[in-house]
């Protein structure tokens, strides 16, 4: 009984060694790394904390992405408005090619008028290839009148520091002491706008803006330095304005009057904008109308005064508005339509205020 016993116990064994292993109860294999008796699905990684350092990063770039991203929208809306106004706009930036280039042609140029007009020399500063043959020693002031006068519209009208307004970098400018001279350089490279300067009276220098953005100005200095330093930053501050934004034109007074503007501003020992705003002055008292001058293709002589007066109340106005009604008509907006985006005011309304300012009342345009 005892050994019937025994062998049960023994073929039960071994039958049972016989049967599968449920796969529930298998033993949880152990990764490489983990520690024994712990299974791998069960580990929990813990975030790396960030430093101070690298928040403040992520919230920069956070910020960054969001001001591009606007600045992206705005920039699509705004060519779409100059779109509908068929208005070429400049690029954002030119391309180092293109600046390099012009730059190359620009000197050039310089080298063939100094090889051309005995006595001219180069002075060159960051913004300005100015030639010259006026004597040296009193080359300082004009130049440097022309630096503050890029500076100041360049501030005016926010334009990065780092953005070149001239293509190359750097506009040429040839003044020359006398008239012939003048003459001769606008027969040799410019004979079409030669041709116009009977109609235009005394004309003491021309800003030469060329739709592919070149921008070229020649003058000659006539008896008044003081006044011939105002001139050229006249004939400079042109250039720059073309060169903003857009190559719409403004209207003649406007683009006038700033010009006359900026060169006082820049160049206050002249009195010539003092002077021609004296007589604008003298002449509305008398006549009582502006003379059609905000309508005028191209203002007449006496109408220069006016035309920077106004400018100035427009601008110790509101600077920030001025600048908006430039803007908009930079855009390709009529100056009434862009004086009522800029100013909410209409024509009427500006004009009873300028007249209030100058005391003449009921001034007509």
């Amino acid at each position: 009984m005892a050994s019937k016993l025994s062998l049960y116990c023994v073929w039960l064994a071994g039958l049972l060694l016989l049967l599968p292993v449920s796969r529930g109860q298998e033993p949880a294999e152990n990764t490489p790394g983990t520690p024994p008796g712990q299974n791998s699905k069960e580990v929990k990684s813990t975030p790396k904390r960030t430093t101070p350092r690298e928040r403040a990063a992520a919230r920069r770039e956070k910020r960054d992405s969001a001001s591009n991203a606007k600045k992206a929208e705005e920039r699509a809306a705004w060519l779409a408005r100059l779109k509908e106004r068929n208005i070429e706009p400049w690029p954002e930036e030119e391309s180092d090619e293109v600046h390099a280039e012009t730059l190359a042609k620009s000197r050039k140029l310089t080298s063939e008028v100094i090889d051309l007009f005995p006595g001219t020399q180069l002075y060159e500063t960051n913004h300005f290839l100015f030639v010259s043959n006026i004597p040296p020693q009193q080359v300082g002031p004009y130049v440097t009148s022309l630096d503050r006068m890029y500076a100041w519209m360049g501030k005016l009208y926010g334009v990065p520091l780092t953005h070149k307004v001239w293509l190359g970098g750097k506009a040429p400018i040839f003044a020359f002491l006398d008239h012939a001279e003048f003459d001769a350089f606008e027969d040799r490279y410019f004979p079409e706008a030669r041709k116009s300067l009977q109609s235009l009276g005394n004309v003491y220098g021309l800003s030469h803006l060329q739709v592919n953005g070149d921008v070229i100005i020649s003058c000659f200095r006539g008896n008044d330095p003081n006044d011939f330093g105002q001139m050229l930053v006249h004939e400079t501050s042109h250039g720059f304005i073309h060169r903003y934004k857009t190559k719409a034109r403004l209207p003649n007074w406007v683009d006038e009057g700033m010009a006359d503007l900026i060169g006082a501003e820049m160049v206050p020992a002249s009195n010539a904008v003092r002077n021609r705003e004296l007589r604008a002055y003298q002449q509305l008292a008398q006549q009582g109308s502006l003379g059609g001058m905000l309508t005028a293709e191209r203002i007449e002589a006496w109408q220069y005064g006016v035309a920077s007066s106004l400018n100035r109340f427009l601008l110790q106005s509101d600077r920030a508005k001025y600048v908006a009604f430039i803007e908009a008509m930079k855009e390709g907006q009529k100056w009434d339509e862009a004086l009522k985006t800029a100013y909410k005011s209409t024509p009427e309304q500006l004009l009873a205020a300028y007249s209030r300012s100058l005391k003449l009342p009921n001034l007509q345009p």
